[in-house]
């Protein structure tokens, strides 16, 4: 029988997380952005309505896993939306 998934229920094949390596290159990326632009003095973090405004959008992604984690960055997303120089790595937000 093949392995049919409900509609609004992601398939478990859709859920992987990248790599160890990947998501490590990642987290990199995104913490240099971080500093940087704490070093030149600017704002690290969004309001709060963008930071829900930006969850939102994340958790009816078909990315978006149960743990709140994203499949294409690895990401805990919880903690990504909350930073300016975050962005979506499919471009949703």
């Amino acid at each position: 029988m093949d392995n049919v998934c409900p509609e609004e229920t992601p398939c478990a094949e859709e859920l992987k997380l990248p790599g160890m390596i990947e998501m490590a290159k990642n987290l990199m990326k995104d913490s240099g952005k971080i500093v940087s632009s704490a070093l030149q003095g600017n704002k690290t973090l969004v309001e709060d309505e963008i930071r829900e405004h930006r969850i939102s959008i994340c958790r009816v992604c078909p990315k978006f896993t149960p743990e709140e984690r994203c499949t294409e960055c690895g990401c805990f997303m919880k903690v990504k939306v909350a930073f300016v120089t975050s962005v979506c790595p499919i471009g949703k937000w």
